[in-house]
């Protein structure tokens, strides 16, 4: 199950454009090539690696959750020598202003929801310097045996931000912002990383890598998230629950006024007041 489950994971990269399965070549020749003519390029491993999701419960709730990721702590070029990426940073959103958006949800006539961005990196290009290429491990070959006995190390183009390569952070956040700046009408707002307003819907929209959170006025929301899919491929939008490691419950509290505040404002009702 575990090496079916990352069987899956591969196809779903490959389908995505993750790496040209077109442009295998063996490994020995991609680097004479690449000695011979003088061209830079970097090359490292794909880590495959399965997780058991809900493996506190009994089994038959287990999920098996295949994932691959770059090796970015060995990446080389054409030499054999460590390699040097772009110097990039994202800068992903704090726990402060993740309080803030949920404060602004919660006022009358607003509301919250929130989506997952689908495997968020591979979204976006691999912009680096140099072409990055993967070593294609064996699981992850194609099961119709057209590379057995031809390659020994295959190795094929990198051409998505895959997670673990040093620079994909960067590059998925700068095509997310892309997006939401040029395309969608959103504004930075200054000193707050990963935060955004719409200044036409009055929509506060907040993210930390792939989770987004937005707030504002209810009857916004559904064409907001419409128009947002034309761009970015998240999963259906929910209430908000999980972010940043925390669960969000809302409730309502029905807070008693006492003699002398309920005299001085001539109001004898009880005040709702809603919270997270």
């Amino acid at each position: 199950r575990a090496k079916q489950a990352i069987k899956d994971e591969g196809r779903s990269l490959v389908d995505q454009g993750t790496w040209l399965m077109e442009s295998v070549t063996e490994k020995s020749k991609l680097l004479a090539d690449a000695r011979a003519s003088g061209k830079k390029l970097h090359y490292g491993d794909l880590n495959p690696t399965c997780s058991i999701k809900y493996f506190e419960l009994p089994s038959s709730s287990h999920v098996y959750k295949g994932r691959i990721t770059f090796r970015g702590d060995n990446t080389r070029d054409e030499e054999g020598a460590y390699a040097i990426f772009q110097d990039l940073s994202a800068s992903p959103t704090s726990i402060q202003d993740a309080n803030c958006a949920i404060a602004y949800g919660l006022i009358s006539g607003h509301k919250i929801t929130t989506a997952d961005a689908v495997k968020a990196y591979i979204q976006a290009q691999l912009r680096s310097q140099h072409p990055t290429w993967v070593r294609i491990p064996y699981e992850l070959w194609p099961e119709d045996g057209s590379w057995e006995g031809k390659y020994h190390q295959p190795m094929c183009l990198l051409v998505r931000a895959l997670y673990g390569h040093p620079e994909s952070g960067a590059h998925w956040e700068r095509h997310f912002n892309n997006i939401v700046l040029t395309k969608l009408g959103g504004e930075k707002i200054p000193d707050h990383p990963s935060l955004f307003w719409f200044s036409s819907t009055r929509l506060l929209l907040i993210v930390y890598v792939d989770d987004l959170i937005l707030s504002g006025p209810e009857g916004a929301h559904e064409a907001f998230w419409a128009e947002f899919r034309k761009h970015v491929n998240i999963e259906e939008p929910t209430d908000v629950d999980r972010f940043l490691g925390r669960q969000h419950d809302e409730i309502s509290l029905e807070l008693p006024i006492s003699d002398s505040e309920s005299d001085e404002g001539g109001n004898n009702a009880s005040s709702d007041a809603s919270g997270l």
